[in-house]
C-alpha cells in the first residue's frame, strides 16, 4: 500500500478566503484582565455626575439594536492588537446624556459639537485603557477614535481575534453596548489590577457571538 505524506495545511494567501493573520496565545488570565480593563474604563468614563454605571459581559445584542454608529478605539503593542467599539446612536436621548457627562446645556450644542463630544468620550475611554495596559506592556500606544457605521465592525474579523467580548453598560439614563476584539501576535499572559469602582463591574462567562 502506498503511503501518501501530508504536509501541514498552510494559511490561505491574502485576498483568498480568510486573511493570513499571525495569532498568538491569550491565557484565560489575560482574557479576564483585558475584560476588567475595559469594564472599568467604560464604567468610569460613561457615567455623568450623580449616575453610576454597571458593566456586564453578555452574549448578544438585542434582536433589533437601535445603535447605528460605533466609536472605534484601538490600542496596539508588540504583543497584541485591541479594538473596542462603543455602539451609539446620534439622537436626542444620547445628546442629553453626553451633555450631562460634559456638564453643558444641550441646547447650546450644535450637531458637530455633539459628535465631537461622543468622540472625546471615546478618547477618554481608550486613554484610561491605555494607561492601565501600559503598566504591563512597555510598548503600547493608542489611536484617535473613529466614528463609523456599525456594519463596518464585521471587517474586524480580518484581525483574526483570539478574544471577543460584548459588554452591556446599564444603570445610566440610557444603555450602551461595546464590543471588544483582541488579536495576539505573541503569547500574552498578565494579571491586571486596576482601580475598579465598587460593584460597577460584573464578570461572567460569554458564549461567542
Amino acid at each position: 500500500m502506498n503511503a501518501t505524506s501530508r504536509s501541514p495545511r498552510s494559511a490561505p494567501a491574502p485576498g483568498r478566503g480568510k486573511p493570513a493573520v499571525p495569532v498568538g496565545q491569550l491565557t484565560e488570565r489575560a482574557r479576564a484582565s483585558f475584560d476588567l480593563v475595559v469594564q472599568t474604563a467604560l464604567a468610569k468614563s460613561l457615567a455623568p455626575e450623580g449616575e453610576r454605571a454597571s458593566v456586564q459581559i453578555v452574549s448578544e445584542l438585542p434582536r433589533k439594536p437601535k445603535e447605528k454608529k460605533a466609536v472605534v478605539l484601538t490600542i496596539a503593542s508588540d504583543q497584541f492588537r485591541l479594538v473596542l467599539a462603543l455602539l451609539c446612536r446620534l439622537d436626542a436621548e444620547t445628546k442629553s446624556h453626553f451633555a450631562r457627562l460634559n456638564r453643558v446645556d444641550e441646547t447650546e450644542w450644535s450637531d458637530q459639537a455633539f459628535t465631537d463630544a461622543v468622540a472625546e468620550c471615546g478618547n477618554i475611554i481608550v486613554g484610561a485603557m491605555n494607561r492601565d495596559l501600559g503598566r504591563y506592556f512597555p510598548n503600547v500606544g493608542m489611536s484617535t477614535p473613529n466614528l463609523l457605521d456599525r456594519d463596518a465592525l464585521a471587517y474586524l474579523e480580518a484581525m483574526g481575534p483570539g478574544h471577543r467580548r460584548l459588554f452591556h453598560v446599564t444603570g445610566l439614563a440610557l444603555d450602551f453596548y461595546a464590543t471588544l476584539f483582541v488579536a495576539a501576535t505573541a503569547p500574552v499572559d498578565f494579571h491586571a489590577e486596576v482601580e475598579a469602582l465598587e460593584d460597577s463591574v460584573d464578570s461572567g462567562e460569554l458564549e461567542m457571538f
